[in-house]
């Protein structure tokens, strides 16, 4: 009796040992690749396979069941994965030459997967925190991506280099708080650029682009939570900056053209402003200024070398401008409570010039035809 429970005592301890021990794989075809691994604490595992020459790749992981997979198809790609905590995963894929990932992660069931696809492109990962999940997916050459989280249940998706186009994109992701959400993809054309800023919780962003040469700019919801923003560009050379401020705003940015720039500010000081711009043609310039509660601005222009005007303070207030042709230009002022201005333009180098202040204004303008110009000035 004595013997079988000291053989049941030796099994539960060997099984327990087992159970303790971390695990790495590593798998080299080719010439010059390197791979160090490093594990510190119970049930983590890596797996490295590296297929090519002088190919590179380290993994750190102190914790408990972290997982890291890296996958090197190509010559001369460098992947280091970093993850201190517990049930934090990597997954990093570099297929071509010259690629370099970067994953640092610090805390509890955070999720990385990198994945690029061609020469030169640029991978980091920085997720602090827990249950932050980053996809980065890279197509072409010489792209670069840079996702940073701080905080619980962030969420970042990064997808650059599909269609035609070589690449040489930039997107830049930062993300402090609860449950902010980004979608970044740039597509069909080269040398695009894309930088979000989220803080707070609950904000959502996504931002398409397609074409050379766009840029997209996005600050949101560091002195507020629940704001939305999206931003579509098609074309060459446009430009769009929202930076919104407060609780629960909503901006929404289309351009389609070339040389289009939109420039949107929200909540500065409050909440539940509403902002649309759409542009179709080139060299088109918005701006969009909203500051106070629950007002409304709707921009849109089809043609070319418009420029339209809307700032709004106080509450209520609602802004409708509408541009059909070329040079015509719009400039609305709402200072108060409950301004309505609804703005129409058809034709060529028309010019609108709406102030209202006080309480309660209505303005219609109505321009066809060319050159035609209006000043309406409205206070109580």
């Amino acid at each position: 009796m004595k013997k079988l429970m000291l053989s049941a005592a030796a099994l539960m301890c060997g099984t327990m040992m087992f159970a303790q021990f971390n695990t790495s794989d590593v798998e080299q075809t080719g010439n010059g690749n390197g791979s160090s691994v490093n594990q510190v604490g119970l049930m983590n595992d890596s797996d490295v396979d590296q297929t090519g020459d002088n190919n590179s790749s380290s993994v750190d992981q102190d914790g408990v069941t972290n997982t890291s997979t890296v996958l090197e198809v190509g010559d001369d790609n460098t992947s280091a994965v970093a993850q201190l905590g517990d049930s934090n995963n990597s997954v990093v894929w570099q297929f071509g030459d010259s690629n370099d990932s970067d994953v640092a992660q610090d805390g509890t069931t955070n999720d990385s997967f990198v994945w690029q696809d061609g020469d030169g492109n640029i991978s980091g990962v920085d997720q602090v925190g827990t249950s932050n999940s980053s996809y980065v997916d890279q197509w072409g050459n010489g792209s670069e991506s840079l996702v940073e989280q701080d905080g619980t249940t962030n969420d970042s998706d990064v997808y650059q280099g599909y269609g035609t186009g070589n690449g040489f994109h930039y997107s830049e992701v930062q993300q402090v708080g609860m449950s902010n959400y980004s979608y970044v993809m740039q597509e069909g054309g080269d040398g695009n650029s894309s930088d979000v800023n989220q803080g707070g919780d609950n904000n959502i962003q996504t931002t398409n682009q397609m074409g050379n040469g766009n840029d997209s700019y996005i600050i949101q919801g560091f002195a507020g939570n629940d704001n939305l923003s999206d931003v579509d560009q098609t074309g060459d050379g446009n430009s769009a900056y929202l930076d919104q401020w407060g609780d629960n705003n909503d901006s929404d940015v289309d351009q389609t053209g070339n040389n289009n720039s939109s420039s949107t500010y929200q909540g500065q000081i409050g909440d539940d402003n509403v902002s649309s711009v759409a542009q179709i043609g080139d060299d088109n310039d918005s701006y969009v200024f909203q500051g106070g509660d629950v007002n409304n601005s709707a921009v849109d222009q089809t043609g070319n070398g418009n420029g339209s005007d809307t700032q709004q303070y106080g509450t209520l207030n609602d802004s409708d401008v509408d541009q059909i042709g070329d040079d015509n230009g719009s400039v609305v002022l709402q200072d108060g409570f409950e301004h309505i201005s609804i703005v129409l333009q058809t034709g060529d180098m028309n010019m609108s010039d709406v102030s209202q202040s006080g309480n309660n204004q209505w303005s219609n303008v109505n321009q066809l035809g060319n050159g035609n110009g209006s000043v309406v000035t409205q206070s109580n």
